[in-house]
């Protein structure tokens, strides 16, 4: 349950544009994104400290948001016996605010980095991975 709830506050956070060049006005998080990668930043010098990509089974997940308001995520994990099964198709309401870059899934808020047409970044967690006493932030890449 703690996954689904960290990767549905992940997609919640994918509705910034990634420059300035790029009209906010004309990309939408509308539409169904997968998960690419999680990066873990460390939070006192952004610096990389862990890359984990999804498995065969995590490929399989979608989140689709809707034009009305409504998150459609589809999760799947795998088993102790290294089957991947579907563990529940899951409808939220979100709000979206481009121009503070935060989303909002059910009544919880984070940030988004970045929002193209092809790549949604989110703020998926921020904790302190790495046990320095500053938080890190775990972002998730997500693909259209």
């Amino acid at each position: 349950m703690k996954k689904i709830l960290m990767m549905s506050l992940g997609v919640f956070a994918l509705m910034s544009c990634s420059n300035d060049d790029e009209n906010e006005n004309a990309v939408s998080i509308v539409g169904t994104w997968k998960e690419s990668k999680i990066v873990i930043y460390n939070g006192t010098n952004n610096a990389v400290l862990d890359t984990e990509l999804p498995d065969d089974c995590d490929k399989k997940n979608t989140y689709e948001f809707t034009s009305n308001g409504i998150l459609n995520s589809k999760i799947f994990y795998t088993k102790s016996d290294g089957t991947c099964e579907e563990d529940g198709f899951f409808s939220e309401s979100y709000t979206y605010d481009p121009a503070t870059k935060k989303i909002t899934v059910a009544g919880t808020t984070t940030d988004v980095i970045q929002l193209t047409q092809n790549e949604l970044q989110i703020v998926y967690d921020v904790n302190d991975e790495n046990g320095d006493g500053v938080d890190d932030q775990v972002v998730m890449f997500m693909y259209r």
